[in-house]
């Protein structure tokens, strides 16, 4: 046989296999707040932090006085629930308009709020590493895997915080610029970091 040809149908059969497998990888799905319960006391945290109550903020009812006064700002209705706009879900519930996301009210529970996963990433696959594994697997795997840390990637935070199409955004009001460095500080914001039974 043609070595040209035997080289063109071993590159070809490789680039063929390649593409198959990255076809065939799995993406990370959504497992909801309650597929991190082995976290329970930072889900226990959270469920009291404002990343935790953020979808109860869009029903009239629920707002305080200082969240109404920053949407009268931003010239929005007070009197208005948002808990359906289009515009609102995609930063006060987990993975809204992705496959396996918020999609309504007829949704998971623990996919409303600034859920576990809006931070760390779609958690079916490092989850999985994390049962499989248990104490032993190492971060660089559960990254390869979709996990993310919004503490160490300003563009976690930033889809949502000052981002332009957020009514809530530094342009109307300085106090909403985001300081990433300053913001991850805020434990009780989203919940508080316990240190790492074991090296990952």
């Amino acid at each position: 046989m043609n070595r040209g040809i035997l080289f063109f149908a071993v590159t070809a059969a490789f680039v063929f296999t390649m593409y198959a497998t990255m076809a065939s990888a799995k993406k990370p799905q959504y497992v909801g707040n309650q597929g991190c319960k082995c976290h329970k006391p930072e889900l226990d945290e959270w469920e009291k932090s404002p990343h935790g109550k953020a979808f109860e903020t869009l029903v009239a009812k629920n707002r305080s006085r200082d969240e109404n006064k920053a949407m009268r700002d931003a010239k929005l209705d007070i009197k208005k629930d948002y808990d359906k706009d289009d515009k609102c879900l995609p930063c006060h519930t987990v993975g809204y308009g992705k496959p396996g996301g918020y999609e309504d009210d007829k949704s998971a529970k623990d996919l409303v709020g600034v859920g576990c996963e809006m931070c760390h990433g779609p958690g079916s696959e490092y989850r999985n590493l994390h049962k499989e594994k248990e104490e032993t697997f190492t971060r660089a795997e559960a990254k390869a895997m979709g996990a993310v840390s919004g503490k160490e990637d300003k563009a976690v935070c930033m889809q949502c915080h000052d981002h332009k199409d957020s009514p809530f955004n530094s342009k109307l009001d300085k106090k909403y610029m985001f300081n990433h460095e300053e913001m991850i500080k805020l434990e009780k914001a989203w919940h508080k970091v316990l240190p790492l039974k074991f090296k990952h």
